[in-house]
Protein backbone atom coordinates (compact mmCIF):
# COMPACT_ATOMS: atom_id res chain seq x y z
CA UNK A 1 0.00 0.00 0.00
CA UNK A 2 1.18 3.06 -0.74
CA UNK A 3 2.19 5.96 1.63
CA UNK A 4 -0.10 9.06 1.32
CA UNK A 5 2.70 11.32 0.74
CA UNK A 6 3.74 9.35 -2.70
CA UNK A 7 0.03 9.04 -3.93
CA UNK A 8 -0.07 12.36 -6.31
CA UNK A 9 -3.60 13.41 -6.82
CA UNK A 10 -4.41 15.44 -10.22
CA UNK A 11 -5.19 18.79 -9.45
CA UNK A 12 -8.89 19.86 -9.43
CA UNK A 13 -10.84 19.97 -12.26
CA UNK A 14 -7.55 18.97 -14.48
CA UNK A 15 -9.79 16.08 -16.19
CA UNK A 16 -11.33 19.31 -17.71
CA UNK A 17 -8.51 20.93 -18.70
CA UNK A 18 -7.80 17.54 -20.57
CA UNK A 19 -11.11 17.44 -22.21
CA UNK A 20 -11.03 20.74 -23.49
CA UNK A 21 -8.23 19.68 -25.56
CA UNK A 22 -9.65 16.82 -26.35
CA UNK A 23 -12.75 19.05 -27.68
CA UNK A 24 -10.54 20.86 -29.51
CA UNK A 25 -8.77 18.02 -31.33
CA UNK A 26 -13.01 17.12 -31.94
CA UNK A 27 -13.49 14.15 -30.01
CA UNK A 28 -17.40 14.45 -29.64
CA UNK A 29 -16.64 12.15 -26.13
CA UNK A 30 -15.22 14.95 -24.61
CA UNK A 31 -18.14 17.28 -24.95
CA UNK A 32 -20.71 14.48 -23.43
CA UNK A 33 -18.15 14.11 -20.29
CA UNK A 34 -18.26 18.28 -20.08
CA UNK A 35 -22.19 17.97 -20.00
CA UNK A 36 -22.37 14.88 -17.82
CA UNK A 37 -20.45 16.79 -15.19
CA UNK A 38 -21.50 20.37 -15.31
CA UNK A 39 -25.48 20.28 -16.96
CA UNK A 40 -26.82 20.20 -13.47
CA UNK A 41 -24.54 22.73 -11.49
CA UNK A 42 -25.23 25.35 -14.54
CA UNK A 43 -28.74 24.66 -14.75
CA UNK A 44 -29.26 25.13 -11.40
CA UNK A 45 -26.94 27.76 -11.16
CA UNK A 46 -28.91 30.07 -14.52
CA UNK A 47 -32.75 28.43 -13.15
CA UNK A 48 -32.23 31.09 -10.05
CA UNK A 49 -30.34 33.38 -11.74
CA UNK A 50 -33.63 34.17 -14.23
CA UNK A 51 -35.82 31.98 -12.57
CA UNK A 52 -37.24 30.17 -15.04
CA UNK A 53 -36.86 26.84 -15.96
CA UNK A 54 -37.63 26.76 -19.47
CA UNK A 55 -34.98 29.61 -19.81
CA UNK A 56 -31.98 28.09 -17.99
CA UNK A 57 -32.24 24.82 -20.56
CA UNK A 58 -31.73 27.06 -23.27
CA UNK A 59 -29.08 29.00 -21.45
CA UNK A 60 -26.99 25.99 -20.26
CA UNK A 61 -27.24 24.00 -23.75
CA UNK A 62 -26.32 27.26 -25.48
CA UNK A 63 -23.19 27.56 -22.69
CA UNK A 64 -22.40 24.14 -24.41
CA UNK A 65 -22.09 25.67 -27.53
CA UNK A 66 -20.49 28.79 -26.62
CA UNK A 67 -17.90 26.18 -24.63
CA UNK A 68 -17.80 24.17 -27.90
CA UNK A 69 -16.88 26.71 -30.45
CA UNK A 70 -13.93 28.22 -27.35
CA UNK A 71 -12.37 24.85 -27.30
CA UNK A 72 -9.42 25.72 -29.56
CA UNK A 73 -8.73 29.03 -27.30
CA UNK A 74 -9.07 27.32 -24.28
CA UNK A 75 -6.20 28.09 -22.11
CA UNK A 76 -6.74 27.23 -18.58
CA UNK A 77 -5.36 30.22 -16.50
CA UNK A 78 -8.29 29.72 -14.02
CA UNK A 79 -10.05 26.77 -12.72
CA UNK A 80 -12.65 25.60 -15.38
CA UNK A 81 -15.57 26.12 -13.47
CA UNK A 82 -14.80 29.73 -13.18
CA UNK A 83 -14.46 29.71 -16.98
CA UNK A 84 -18.10 28.04 -17.46
CA UNK A 85 -19.99 29.53 -15.05
CA UNK A 86 -18.33 33.06 -16.75
CA UNK A 87 -19.67 32.10 -20.03
CA UNK A 88 -23.35 31.11 -17.99
CA UNK A 89 -22.96 34.51 -16.22
CA UNK A 90 -22.51 36.51 -19.49
CA UNK A 91 -25.06 34.96 -21.32
CA UNK A 92 -27.60 35.18 -18.30
CA UNK A 93 -27.07 39.17 -17.64
CA UNK A 94 -27.83 39.41 -21.59
CA UNK A 95 -30.93 37.23 -21.36
CA UNK A 96 -31.86 39.68 -18.34
CA UNK A 97 -31.11 43.08 -20.54
CA UNK A 98 -33.30 41.83 -23.33
CA UNK A 99 -36.19 41.25 -20.93
CA UNK A 100 -35.86 45.10 -20.33
CA UNK A 101 -36.03 44.30 -16.52
CA UNK A 102 -39.73 42.64 -17.12
CA UNK A 103 -39.57 40.98 -13.20
CA UNK A 104 -39.22 37.39 -13.37
CA UNK A 105 -41.64 34.92 -11.90
CA UNK A 106 -40.35 32.90 -9.10
CA UNK A 107 -39.52 28.93 -9.47
CA UNK A 108 -42.03 26.46 -8.49
CA UNK A 109 -40.37 24.99 -5.16
CA UNK A 110 -40.69 21.54 -7.14
CA UNK A 111 -38.66 22.43 -9.99
CA UNK A 112 -35.79 21.96 -7.33
CA UNK A 113 -36.40 18.50 -6.33
CA UNK A 114 -34.42 17.02 -8.51
CA UNK A 115 -31.66 19.41 -7.38
CA UNK A 116 -32.10 18.18 -3.89
CA UNK A 117 -31.88 14.24 -4.23
CA UNK A 118 -34.37 13.96 -1.25
CA UNK A 119 -37.96 14.54 -1.21
CA UNK A 120 -39.95 17.00 0.39
CA UNK A 121 -39.95 17.20 4.17
CA UNK A 122 -43.42 18.66 4.52
CA UNK A 123 -45.38 22.01 3.69
CA UNK A 124 -43.59 24.07 5.80
CA UNK A 125 -40.38 23.49 3.94
CA UNK A 126 -42.40 24.36 0.69
CA UNK A 127 -43.25 27.45 1.83
CA UNK A 128 -39.80 28.31 2.50
CA UNK A 129 -38.57 27.64 -0.65
CA UNK A 130 -41.02 29.70 -2.23
CA UNK A 131 -40.11 32.49 -0.53
CA UNK A 132 -37.01 31.97 -1.00
CA UNK A 133 -37.23 31.95 -4.35
CA UNK A 134 -39.71 34.66 -4.54
CA UNK A 135 -37.07 36.60 -2.65
CA UNK A 136 -33.75 35.44 -4.61
CA UNK A 137 -35.51 36.85 -7.71
CA UNK A 138 -36.19 40.41 -6.39
CA UNK A 139 -32.39 40.54 -5.92
CA UNK A 140 -30.56 42.44 -8.59
CA UNK A 141 -28.73 40.51 -11.44
CA UNK A 142 -24.97 40.99 -10.41
CA UNK A 143 -25.54 40.36 -6.60
CA UNK A 144 -27.94 37.59 -6.76
CA UNK A 145 -25.16 35.81 -9.47
CA UNK A 146 -22.42 36.45 -6.98
CA UNK A 147 -24.11 34.79 -4.47
CA UNK A 148 -25.24 32.12 -6.40
CA UNK A 149 -21.47 31.44 -7.36
CA UNK A 150 -19.98 31.63 -3.58
CA UNK A 151 -22.84 29.74 -2.13
CA UNK A 152 -24.41 27.34 -4.13
CA UNK A 153 -21.75 26.87 -6.67
CA UNK A 154 -18.83 27.05 -3.82
CA UNK A 155 -16.90 29.31 -6.01
CA UNK A 156 -13.79 31.02 -4.19
CA UNK A 157 -14.35 34.56 -3.81
CA UNK A 158 -11.29 34.92 -6.17
CA UNK A 159 -13.19 32.13 -8.82
CA UNK A 160 -16.34 34.61 -8.78
CA UNK A 161 -14.40 37.44 -9.22
CA UNK A 162 -12.77 36.02 -12.45
CA UNK A 163 -16.28 34.82 -13.85
CA UNK A 164 -17.98 37.93 -12.77
CA UNK A 165 -15.16 40.06 -14.43
CA UNK A 166 -14.80 42.01 -11.14
CA UNK A 167 -12.01 41.89 -8.24
CA UNK A 168 -12.37 39.07 -5.04
CA UNK A 169 -13.36 42.10 -2.53
CA UNK A 170 -16.27 43.83 -4.94
CA UNK A 171 -17.94 40.22 -4.90
CA UNK A 172 -17.21 40.43 -1.12
CA UNK A 173 -19.36 43.39 -1.19
CA UNK A 174 -22.18 42.17 -3.65
CA UNK A 175 -22.42 38.84 -1.66
CA UNK A 176 -22.87 40.69 1.95
CA UNK A 177 -25.51 42.76 0.21
CA UNK A 178 -27.16 40.29 -1.44
CA UNK A 179 -27.17 38.08 1.66
CA UNK A 180 -28.82 41.02 3.80
CA UNK A 181 -31.16 42.43 1.09
CA UNK A 182 -32.03 38.62 1.13
CA UNK A 183 -32.48 38.13 4.70
CA UNK A 184 -34.78 41.29 4.66
CA UNK A 185 -36.99 40.27 1.43
CA UNK A 186 -37.41 37.04 3.32
CA UNK A 187 -38.80 38.55 6.28
CA UNK A 188 -41.19 40.64 4.77
CA UNK A 189 -42.51 37.85 2.38
CA UNK A 190 -42.57 35.44 5.31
Amino acid sequence: MPSPASIVCAPPEAEETTWMRELAAGDAAAMRRLMERWKLPLLGFLQRLLGSAPEAEDLTLEVFVRLHRAAPDYAPTARFSTYLFGIAHRLALNELRRRQRKPAEATAPEAFDHFAGASSEGARLAELEEVFQRALVELAPKPRAALLLIVQQQLSYEEAALALRSNPNAVRVLVHRARQELKQKMEELS
